[in-house]
């Protein structure tokens, strides 16, 4: 029974270590910006400080509109930043996968 136990807890620990798709919004302006990050049918309201940051729920997408009314549609696991009252990517994870296509460099060299 013993071991039992011991595998549920191994079996719960692997499951709560799955990465959650959040979605990183740092400010890096010198005033506090307020969005609201919608998932779903989910909407919440995030005032962020001044050079501040915060996560938000965004695991199978979500939106994120600014005050400005500017809405962005975002896949979730982003790192984003408002500066000067618009959102940037910083990092998506996207950017990991090498879409570079195979060039063979004799087949574009002349003969």
């Amino acid at each position: 029974m013993r071991s039992i136990g011991v595998a549920t807890l191994g079996v719960t620990t692997l499951l709560c270590a799955a990465p959650a798709q959040a979605l990183t919004i740092s400010n890096i302006d010198p005033k506090p910006h307020t969005v609201t990050v919608m998932a779903g049918s989910d909407s919440k309201e995030l005032t962020i400080g001044a050079e501040k940051e915060a996560d938000a729920p965004c695991s199978e997408g979500c939106k994120v509109k600014l005050e400005n009314g500017d809405v962005y549609e975002l896949k979730g696991g982003e790192a984003v930043s408002i500066e000067d009252g618009v959102m940037y990517v910083d990092h998506s994870p996207d950017s990991d996968v090498k879409d570079i296509p195979d060039v063979d460099p004799d087949a574009a060299s002349p003969q």
